[in-house]
């Protein structure tokens, strides 16, 4: 071959290359529960760290105004995966025929919740709160599942009070409308280190709770059918996700930043919230959740354990 031809060949060669086409990453649409809470920033070390990328996957991630909203935008399809929606509102969404199913868990346990009262309140512990107001957020929710089960643990009758959030529960304890306040890790730990509030202890002690799943990543079941593959390099790259945000100061940092919290505050989250917890494995205590669905009227019936199998897809894998 002449030298003219050759380079011809090399120059068609180079085009063609360019040309061929390209394989498009996968769009995954998913919705974060809520805002500021630790475990809600992993999607966004996926997002940030390229760990979604490196999976060829194309994730936008939005924002729902809590469990019920969020578990709505993936049962309607207008979104494909929630995280870090409350388990009981799966199990009763599925109970009802709704096309979702579990993917994997994102805590297990209440450990990251917990009660304060003002410095000088004479409440020291939960023992204290016999009879006095307890702050939950709202019915069904999360704290309040946790305060009745730690009322149970401590043996107390407390009054349970409807608070709303975080800062609606500050708010109240501070006018000394309620006996006490609910809040999550990190959030208000600024109080503390001022000591402006004081801890009278945490989700921890709703003992019967302890290892159970409580908040999961979950998908729309038809989307999941049809993206199979794509879910499970989704739940892989969550689980990369969560390893390197527990790992990692500079997410930390990252987290601070984003929210506008101090970085003393948030320093400490793997210690406030341990990995242990928030591993996307195992999926646990669903018979548990089964019952306390029942016994808060989530459900009309038990689910059978062929349900309590068919609604769990570990991973994405097929139950």
């Amino acid at each position: 071959m002449s030298k003219t031809l050759k380079t011809i060949a090399i120059a068609a060669a180079g085009v063609a290359v360019l040309s061929a086409p390209s394989f498009a990453a996968d769009k995954v649409r998913l919705v974060n529960s809520t805002k500021v809470v630790f475990e809600t920033e992993h999607p966004y070390t996926g997002l940030e760290e390229g760990i979604f990328k490196k999976h060829n996957l194309d994730v936008s991630v939005i924002h729902g105004s809590g469990g019920a909203a969020s578990l709505q935008a993936v049962i309607t399809g207008s979104q494909d995966v929630v995280w870090g929606n409350g388990v009981l509102g799966v199990v009763s969404a599925y109970a009802k025929g709704a096309p979702v199913r579990i993917l994997g868990s994102n805590i297990r346990g209440v450990q990251d919740l917990y009660w304060y009262v003002k410095p000088e309140s004479p409440i020291k512990s939960f023992k204290d709160l016999n009879g006095k107001q307890m702050a939950y957020s709202r019915p069904g929710s999360t704290t309040d599942l946790a305060a009745r089960f730690i009322a149970e643990a401590q043996n107390i009758k407390p009054k349970f009070v409807s608070v709303g959030g975080p800062s609606g529960s500050r708010t109240q304890l501070m006018s000394g409308q309620v006996d006490s306040g609910w809040s999550v890790y990190p959030l208000n730990k600024n109080l503390l280190r001022e000591g402006k509030i004081r801890i009278i202890g945490t989700g921890k002690e709703a003992s019967g709770l302890n290892g159970v799943t409580i908040r999961v990543i979950a998908a729309n079941v038809n989307w999941l059918n049809k993206n199979r593959d794509v879910a499970k390099r989704l739940m892989t790259a969550f689980k990369e996700s969560v390893d390197m945000t527990y790992s990692n100061t500079k997410r930390l940092e990252t987290y601070a930043k984003r929210w506008k919290l101090n970085f003393e505050d948030v320093k400490d989250a793997a210690k406030d919230t341990p990995q242990s917890i928030a591993t996307i494995l195992p999926i646990a205590g669903l018979d548990k959740i089964n019952e306390i669905a029942l016994a808060n009227k989530k459900i009309k019936k038990l689910l059978t354990a062929a349900q309590l199998k068919e609604l769990v897809h570990p991973m994405g894998n097929k139950p």
